[in-house]
């Protein structure tokens, strides 16, 4: 999250809530509180589009199941109502792969939802996931949407990534027959971006207007605003995040002119991610390190700071969720950055398989 993110949301807080009820210094406090201001007001902003039933879609929305790969056929939706979900501290997506799903506060049964997949986003307006290739959202009221209801059904399903900036993601769809890239908000419905792109492109990462696509070629960073895109790095570059201007890569260091106009290039591994603001790497451990070399880790109350057997990814909210198993299943924390202070979200039955992510495998 960029400083004058930060600033905007303390100046929120300050203009919404009593001033003494925020201790000095508290930033963990006035970030959390922004973003539920926030996200109240986007709740409020009414989405076009075409609106479906949550129980003819749900079924389908998250395809793969643990160790499926693929769909081998049409999906059966279960009747199941869906009902409004809380974002409000984050989606707090998480599941036991096959037996439950957590999401925005509610439990389901595996077989309403489907499995989650690393191809779906989780964003602060909802779950971005593709229906036999045709790009959906499941918003905050427990309502699915086609996000475009003239797209063909097809395999072009290059990952959807969210912004940590704006309630926008970026994502695919084959429009007209061409595989397009679109950047579209998902309060507004307003298209910020369409792009034509060769078949097989995927969408490494999206932040603050900026869509890194890989094809067989190299990597190159899409500008949404100028409609502009520039070279990156060659093939054996992989980008793992990009957030706050900071670019998380496996392989050859980025070379290409794009680089250039990043603040700071850090390697790492492609399953790691970045904090919102681009200063701390998440990485299979409750120790976050810094990117910068000046910098100071974050380290979380809960997990293993050297690593172990844990699983975590970054929420929409900007916090860290924690799925650390033990003897009868797994605990699920919620941690703030930078503090590193948690909340116990409850227990998760392992059964399945591993504790999972939407859009992330960590």
């Amino acid at each position: 999250m960029s400083t004058d993110l930060e600033h905007l949301l303390a100046a929120t807080v300050r203009e919404r809530l009593d001033p003494s009820a925020i201790p000095p210094g508290d930033l963990d406090l006035v970030l959390a509180s922004g973003r539920r201001i926030r996200r109240r007001r986007r709740g409020a902003a009414v989405a076009a589009g075409v609106a479906l039933s949550a129980t003819a879609v749900l079924g389908a929305l998250l395809l793969t199941g643990p160790g499926d790969g693929a769909s081998d056929g049409p999906e059966v939706a279960v009747d199941v109502a869906l009902g409004p979900l809380d974002v409000s501290d984050g989606l707090r997506a998480y599941a036991d792969p096959g037996q439950e799903v957590h999401l925005g506060g509610r439990v389901f049964p595996a077989d309403a939802l489907g499995a989650l997949d690393t191809d779906a986003a989780a964003t602060p307006a909802g779950i971005v996931a593709y229906v036999d290739g045709r790009p959906v959202l499941l918003d905050e009221s427990g309502e699915v949407r086609e996000l475009e209801p003239g797209a063909e059904a097809t395999d072009f399903t290059p990952t959807a990534k969210a912004d940590s900036t704006s309630p926008s993601a970026a994502y695919g769809a084959r429009l007209g027959g061409e595989p397009t890239i679109v950047v579209r908000d998902l309060v507004t419905d307003q298209v910020l971006g369409r792009r034509t792109v060769p078949a097989g492109t995927v969408v490494d990462a999206y932040d603050d207007g900026l869509v890194v696509l890989r094809t067989e070629g190299g990597t190159s960073v899409w500008d949404v605003a100028r409609d502009s895109v520039v070279e990156l790095g060659g093939p054996r570059t992989r980008v793992a995040d990009l957030r706050g201007g900071v670019l998380l890569y496996d392989g050859p260091r980025p070379d290409g002119p794009a680089a250039a106009g990043l603040r700071r290039l850090v390697p790492g591994a492609i399953d790691s991610q970045l904090t919102f603001d681009g200063e701390h790497v998440l990485s299979w451990a409750s120790r976050l390190e810094p990117t910068d070399p000046a910098g100071r880790p974050v380290v979380l109350e809960e997990g293993p700071p050297g690593g172990g057997y844990a699983f975590f990814t970054i929420d929409t909210d900007g916090s860290v969720l924690l799925a650390e198993p033990g003897a009868r299943g797994a605990t699920v924390y919620d941690c703030l950055v930078p503090s590193g202070t948690c909340e116990e979200l409850g227990p998760l039955s392992t059964t399945g398989g591993d504790p999972a992510f939407i859009g992330n495998d960590m």
